[in-house]
């Protein structure tokens, strides 16, 4: 409360403290939201300057970084609706990545695959999806992200499991876990 308190009267440094909490989390969650590096790092600093302008706004029924992801997560929504389906190349496994143990460049495919499944899942589904498993955020939490409801949330967790589970069925157990 107080680097916020301080963040809202101009201090600089106590806002750079709030952002740096955050900022592995929100870094993280751009990139496996866009799939792109250089979209993620725009958004994510596009997603800082936006709450330091906003930061009067910030009311405090969420989490500083909960808030702020909820900005974050909005920009990159608006990225992928403009943006044409693609595999992007950090999705697909090198034919020239080092050579290892077997297993090792098997889990390295797994990975790519399960990777490139969650980037074909439609937009909001796909932010669910992370912020639940990525961050770990309540549906309460994940439906004020979203400006969203938290039966909204359940159900697009449930398409996006239920779509990742057809889409890698016989190639990876995704577990019965419930929604």
């Amino acid at each position: 409360m107080r680097l916020l308190a301080a963040a809202r009267g101009g201090d600089r440094t106590a806002f750079a403290d709030l952002v740096r909490d955050a900022a592995p989390a929100l870094e993280r969650l751009a990139l496996r939201l866009l799939g792109h590096r250089q979209d993620a790092e725009d958004v994510a600093q596009d997603a800082v300057f936006a709450a330091w302008r906003q930061l009067d706004g910030f009311r405090g029924r969420a989490r500083f970084k909960t808030w702020i992801c909820r900005i974050l997560v909005h920009r990159s929504l608006d990225v992928l609706r403009r943006r044409k389906p693609t595999t992007t190349l950090e999705a697909v496994p090198s034919a020239t990545a080092d050579p290892g143990p077997a297993a090792a460049a098997s889990d390295r495919e797994l990975e790519a695959l399960v990777r490139a499944e969650v980037e074909r899942l439609p937009p909001v589904q796909r932010a669910t999806l992370l912020l639940r498993a990525d961050q770990g955020l309540s549906y309460d939490e994940i439906a004020y992200v979203l400006g969203s409801t938290r039966n909204a949330v359940r159900m697009n967790l449930v398409a996006a499991r239920k779509k990742l589970a057809q889409r890698l069925a016989g190639v990876v157990d995704l577990g019965e876990g419930s929604a």
